[in-house]
C-alpha cells in the first residue's frame, strides 16, 4: 500500500470552532482508533491525493504537538450536497495486528472473447469492500476479462483470494458480456436472408 504524509493543526471542537475551521479555509478533520480520538484540520492540497482518486492509500498524519507519527486509513469524507466541497474528513488509526475493513477498487485486463463475436462488455461494480491484515492489502482487484464469452459473467467468488476477504455476497456480479442489438439485429437478418434463398 502507498502512504501519503499529511500534516495538521490540533483544533477545537464544536459548531463554532468548525465554522472558524472552514471560513479560514482548512478542513475539520478527526482521527480516532482504540483510546484514540484527536480532533484536527488540514488544507485541501494536504487531502487532493487521498480524496480524488480511484486509488487506496494509506495516511502518515504528523499533527501539531503529537512527537510520533501516527499510521492511518481514510474513512469517511462529508461533501456538501450544494457545491461538493469537502466538509469533514474521518480517519481511523491502524492496529496493524487486526484486520480492517477498505473499499479496494476492482480492475479488469485484457479483452472478451465475447465482444470480437458482437457482444456488449458491461462492467457492474467498481469497488469492493475487503477484510484484511494492513500488509495484505491490496491496491487493486485486479481480474482478467480474456476468456469471457457471450453469456459469461464473472462474480465475488471468482475473485476468491487467502489473504483478504470479501465482504460481498459470492453472486454479487462483477462483469459480463451480454449480446448487445446490433448482434442480435444481425443474427436475424442472416437468418431471414437464408429464408430468402430457399
Amino acid at each position: 500500500m502507498k502512504y501519503v504524509n499529511i500534516y495538521g493543526n490540533k483544533r477545537k471542537i464544536g459548531k463554532k470552532a468548525v465554522r472558524s475551521i472552514r471560513f479560514s479555509g482548512k478542513i475539520p478533520c478527526i482521527l480516532y482508533g482504540k483510546n484514540v480520538n484527536i480532533p484536527f484540520s488540514t488544507s485541501l492540497e494536504n487531502l487532493r491525493k487521498i480524496v480524488y482518486t480511484a486509488e487506496v492509500y494509506g495516511v502518515i498524519l504528523k499533527i501539531e504537538g503529537y512527537n510520533q507519527n501516527i499510521n492511518a486509513i481514510r474513512k469517511e469524507i462529508q461533501f456538501d450536497p450544494v457545491n461538493e466541497k469537502i466538509l469533514h474528513v474521518d480517519f481511523y488509526k491502524i492496529d496493524k495486528s487486526k484486520p480492517i475493513i477498505l473499499e479496494i477498487p476492482v480492475k479488469s485486463f485484457g479483452r472478451p472473447i465475447g465482444v470480437a463475436k458482437g457482444g456488449e462488455y458491461y462492467s457492474s461494480i467498481r469497488k469492493l469492500k475487503v477484510k484484511a491484515y494492513l500488509h495484505n492489502i491490496p491496491e487493486q482487484i485486479k481480474f482478467n476479462i480474456n476468456d469471457l464469452d457471450i453469456g459469461n459473467r464473472i462474480t465475488v467468488k471468482d475473485l476468491h483470494n487467502d489473504q483478504y476477504t470479501i465482504l460481498h455476497p459470492s453472486h454479487t456480479l462483477i462483469a459480463s458480456v451480454k449480446n448487445s442489438r446490433t448482434s442480435t439485429t444481425t443474427i436475424k437478418e442472416v437468418q431471414e436472408e437464408k429464408e430468402d434463398k430457399k
